[in-house]
């Protein structure tokens, strides 16, 4: 009875949880979990074209409205100029004598007061189609950026439905990864933690990510870039606290953020000034720090497959569709840093 129950119990579990309570030995599980972020990496890398649309659409709703408000303020200062010379023109086609009268000009300045007339008038019709010139523009470009509006809600929509799946295929997995993850690299770091060793992040780097003694050249192909976006700050650029010493994406709303290694996650948590953050050991000294995320899907221990989503980017905000949140990008070869650029674009380091 006893063996029928637990039969039972076994049976009524998926399949693949089912066999990693009972029968398989860690290098199986092991296996399958790498298994499980190949297929992750596959459903991101599937998905990386609708966030690569939104974050497109975001752009160029954003420079719509930048060039709409342009648009406004050249509008308002051509009414503005207009405004200041209709009062003289009214004046001057009801009272002409008495208005040129008191313009300097000389006794018998008929000619003049004529040509000021005239000049008056060309202002006018000049400062007046202008105005027209601005309205047509301006009513283009909000007609322009309602469709453009429209455009990101929907991609956004999309790319939103396709992340759920893969955000419930993470779910599904977890438990499988995290029992064949590395345990001595989750206590390494919960230890470090406790006894306030990850102060700083070059801390972090120093005390989680093991030096190599000869580090070898970044794998050719590997990395990619980690989001949807695009490049807002190169490596090395000017900031408060000296040169970049990584680089930051202008990311898609919600984009899935996925590791551009393989290999352990020594580090997944909050971290001061930087958000939430991951910092992966890629192997031979090489390690990669991504922050900024809105939601981790990893944990200390985890083992990664390139391409595997680690996390999440703030969502799509209806009322905010031009926020695009950024996500920092930092890579270090025995703890220093160095340009991430050429390797994520599938260079070696």
């Amino acid at each position: 009875m006893k063996r029928h129950a637990l039969c039972l119990a076994l049976c009524l579990l998926p399949a693949p949880l089912s066999r990693l309570a009972v029968a398989d030995p860690p290098d199986s599980r092991a296996a399958h979990a790498t298994a499980l972020g190949v297929d992750q990496a596959a459903a991101a890398a599937s998905i990386r074209g609708l966030e690569n649309q939104t974050a497109a659409d975001t752009s160029q709703l954003a420079n719509l409205q930048a060039a709409q408000a342009q648009s406004q303020a050249r509008l308002l200062q051509a009414e503005t100029d207009l405004a200041h010379l209709l009062p003289l023109m009214q004046r001057l086609s009801t009272a002409p004598a008495s208005t040129l009268l008191a313009a300097p000009l000389p006794p018998g300045g008929a000619v003049q007061g004529m040509a000021l007339l005239r000049g008056v008038a060309q202002a006018i019709a000049d400062q007046a189609r202008t105005v027209q010139t601005e309205t047509a523009q301006l009513t283009q470009l909000i007609a322009a950026a309602n469709t453009s509006q429209t455009k990101l809600v929907q991609a956004a929509s999309k790319q939103a439905v396709a992340e759920a799946e893969v955000a419930q295929q993470i779910a599904d997995a977890r438990s499988a990864e995290m029992a064949a993850a590395d345990t001595d690299a989750a206590d390494i770091t919960a230890r470090l933690k406790a006894s306030n060793k990850l102060d700083t992040l070059n801390d972090a780097v120093t005390n989680l990510v093991a030096p190599a003694p000869t580090p070898a050249n970044l794998t050719v192909g590997a990395g990619g870039a980690p989001v949807a976006g695009s490049l807002v700050m190169a490596y090395g650029t000017p900031t408060l606290a000296g040169p970049a010493t990584g680089i930051s994406y202008g990311a898609a709303p919600g984009a899935l953020v996925t590791s551009p290694c393989a290999g352990t996650v020594m580090f997944a948590a909050p971290f001061p000034s930087y958000g939430l953050m991951v910092i992966a050991d890629c192997g031979h000294g090489d390690s990669v720090i991504l922050a900024g995320m809105h939601r981790l899907d990893v944990a200390q221990g985890e083992h990664l497959a390139h391409g595997q989503p680690i996390g999440a980017m703030q969502s799509f905000n209806p009322a905010d569709p031009t926020h695009q949140p950024r996500l920092y990008v930092e890579l270090r070869q025995n703890g220093t840093p160095v340009d991430p650029t050429s390797w994520l674009n599938g260079h070696s380091g």
